[in-house]
């Protein structure tokens, strides 16, 4: 009977399955581990995909885009036991991704590997850029005299390299929620406060936020001579509500009332207006063809002028061809109201404006150069459909 109750070695038994129990503890811990780091890497990769799908949405090139920003992001589809996919639901562009991640420990419980998924959402919401100068060297921004420029709710952009890529001068001052600028800036003006925020220099160049915009095709032999309205109330346009028009010119003087029908203006000239006279327009794109296309909209008369809200040109209202460089010039009499966007990637815009000029609008031209009062609201309050956008995630 001592044999049976002799309780030496006790210890020992249960220490040796105390430490095996601890090592099984241990090893499912560092399965845990391995698998919530590829979650998060998984996550991180389902996140860049998805921003990215959006962002290509215009090239109708979301899927590719996802993946091959999911690859940087070290989540490469058909490798490694990663699978990632693109798709478009009701809330945006969907990217999920999935991995077979292997085990280590688990493989004695024949859990070769676990599935692990992340899924991301993203989509297209206004931007805070509201203007874009696409030169890369040289002065991209200007004002001078008592130019102003007040754009509470909007970000400036610039992408010159120059040391004075954006400058000041006299009296004239910026007033945005964001500068910023791939160069230098230079502030002489005596205007106080005249640059707030301080600008972000050195910051990556943009691309192009509107280069998926298709140039309308036309036959200028199709085109309309000139009207040349002068006085009275004149009505232009397409016949058909949205439709489009082609015009060897426009040139409007005189002290009349212009008004133009919703669509698309093919203007294969020059596109003018001085005098007193009013113009105005609800949906309207104008277009400056080339080579000779050009825009100088400087009378003393109120422009009440508004882009579409939909369609192939939603939210553009004045479309300068690539490859014109014309300059552009608008100026914004009291009383005028001016909503969309001015794109002329290859061409300088001045743009002069009054204190008594309404402007909710958006610029992406390769320069710009600012006198008189402009106080610019984003586009954005006026269509929240517009084309100048940035992702970002909702899910």
């Amino acid at each position: 009977m001592k044999r049976f109750s002799d309780q030496r070695g006790q210890t020992t038994i249960v220490i040796a399955l105390s430490i095996f129990t601890l090592c099984g503890m241990a090893g499912l811990s560092a399965d845990v581990g391995t698998l919530f780091r590829a979650k998060r890497v998984l996550q991180t990769a389902a996140d860049a995909g998805a921003i990215a799908a959006a962002a290509e949405a215009y090239w109708n090139n979301s899927s590719a885009a996802a993946k091959a920003i999911a690859a940087s992001n070290g989540v490469t589809d058909g490798t490694n036991g990663y699978t990632v996919t693109e798709s478009i639901i009701p809330s945006g562009y969907q990217v999920v991704a999935t991995q077979a991640a292997p085990t280590y420990f688990m493989k004695l419980f024949h859990l070769t590997s676990v599935t692990v998924s992340a899924t991301a959402v993203a989509n297209n919401g206004p931007g805070n850029g509201c203007i874009f100068t696409l030169d890369t060297s040289g002065v991209d921004v200007g004002l001078s005299g008592t130019g102003t420029l007040t754009m509470p709710d909007c970000g400036v952009v610039v992408n010159s390299a120059g040391s004075k890529a954006l400058s000041l001068t006299g009296g004239s001052a910026i007033n945005a929620l964001s500068i910023g600028i791939v160069g230098g800036y230079s502030d002489s003006s005596n205007a106080p406060n005249s640059l707030s925020p301080t600008p972000v220099t050195g910051i990556a160049p943009a691309a192009n936020p509107l280069s998926f915009e298709p140039a309308p095709s036309f036959s200028s032999s199709s085109c309309l001579p000139d009207p040349h309205p002068t006085g009275g109330p004149v009505t232009l346009g397409p016949t058909v509500a949205g439709g489009t028009v082609c015009y060897n010119g426009l040139s409007i003087s005189g002290s009349g009332a212009v008004t133009f029908n919703p669509g698309t203006y093919i203007i294969n000239g020059a596109f003018s207006m001085s005098g007193s006279g009013t113009a105005s327009g609800a949906g309207v794109t104008f277009y400056m063809a080339p080579p000779n296309g050009s825009l100088s909209l400087t009378g003393s008369g109120a422009l009440t002028l508004s882009a579409p809200t939909s369609g192939t040109y939603d939210g553009i209202l004045f479309f300068q061809d690539p490859s014109d460089t014309n300059t552009m010039k608008v100026a914004g009499a009291s009383g005028s109201d001016i909503e969309g966007i001015f794109y002329a990637p290859s061409a300088a815009l001045n743009l002069s404006g009054s204190s008594g000029a309404t402007f909710y609008a958006d610029l992406v031209t390769y320069a710009l150069g600012i006198s008189g009062n402009n106080s610019i609201q984003s586009y954005a309050k006026k269509n929240a459909n517009t084309p100048l956008t940035a992702p970002r995630l909702v899910q």
